[in-house]
């Protein structure tokens, strides 16, 4: 739980900083959040748009590397982030959805928390 706590710690911090800043990186556009969403869902379908760098709605093995990165050097305890997104990875099949994504991080009634 720490691990998951830590990671969603900081994402949210980043979320905030990027929409703060006066010259965002990544187009400078935010879509206005679905008042429903709670703010760990917000920052779990922000970071979710920043590495869909191709807009399939999915997260593939190179828009994965970024995660990956981030993981390591932002999460504790870090023997949790070695194989995180693995983990994340439900059907195994090589991408991550928003839905796996939602589970992993613990945001989701539709999948089970896996860490």
């Amino acid at each position: 739980m720490e691990f998951i706590t830590s990671l969603l710690d900081a994402l949210t911090t980043d979320m905030v900083q990027a929409i703060n800043s006066a010259a965002p990186t990544g187009g400078g556009r935010f879509s206005e959040p679905d008042p429903s969403h709670t703010l760990e869902e917000r920052v779990v379908h922000w970071y979710f748009s920043q590495l869909d760098s191709n807009s399939s709605n999915d997260i593939n093995k190179r828009e994965m590397k970024p995660f990956k990165r981030y993981v390591k050097k932002k999460a504790k305890p870090k023997k949790c982030a070695r194989r995180f997104t693995d983990y994340c990875d439900l059907n195994k099949d090589k991408v991550i959805s928003l839905p796996e994504l939602k589970g992993c991080l613990g945001v989701s009634k539709e999948v089970g928390r896996l860490v």
